[in-house]
């Protein structure tokens, strides 16, 4: 038996699998008016979390972006990848999600949910590709596929 209860619940509701991803001075998040210093991809082996890090917070903002299942994730990253290949607009929409990733002259703008109610990510280019690394390393680390 633990003597200290704060220690048990901090260890029951820290994250099985976490991956974080430093971005430069070019990411914000809208409608908050925020600048990301770093995202978080966690998961406890079921939904994967996005949250963010802010280098500063008076409003208190919550951290998490944006929740997703394991298939949206995998799509997420495929849609990403897509984007800065190809650069031109991705759209992610499936049961769970919608997301647009629009390709803009100094970076990629990301636009989650309803057009009306949406929250809304800019990366600067030197961030992306480790955010799609991020988004797959996590798909991966949950449901690694067996090799032949």
């Amino acid at each position: 038996m633990s003597t200290n209860p704060t220690a048990r619940l901090v260890a029951e509701i820290k994250p099985k699998f976490e991956i974080k991803v430093d971005l430069d001075e070019r990411s914000f998040l809208f409608p908050a008016g925020k600048s990301i210093s770093q995202l978080q991809f966690l998961s406890d082996g079921g939904k994967i979390h996005v949250e963010a890090v802010y280098p500063f917070n008076q409003t208190h903002t919550p951290p998490r972006l944006l929740s997703l299942d394991l298939d949206d994730a995998k799509e997420l990253g495929r849609r990403l990848v897509e984007a800065v290949h190809h650069a031109r607009t991705q759209l992610v929409l499936t049961s769970g999600i919608r997301i647009t990733i629009n390709v803009v002259s100094n970076g990629y703008h990301l636009q989650i949910g309803d057009m009306n109610q949406a929250t809304e990510l800019y990366f600067g280019t030197n961030s992306i590709w480790r955010i799609c690394q991020g988004v797959l390393r996590i798909c991966d680390l949950i449901s690694p596929v067996e090799s032949n």
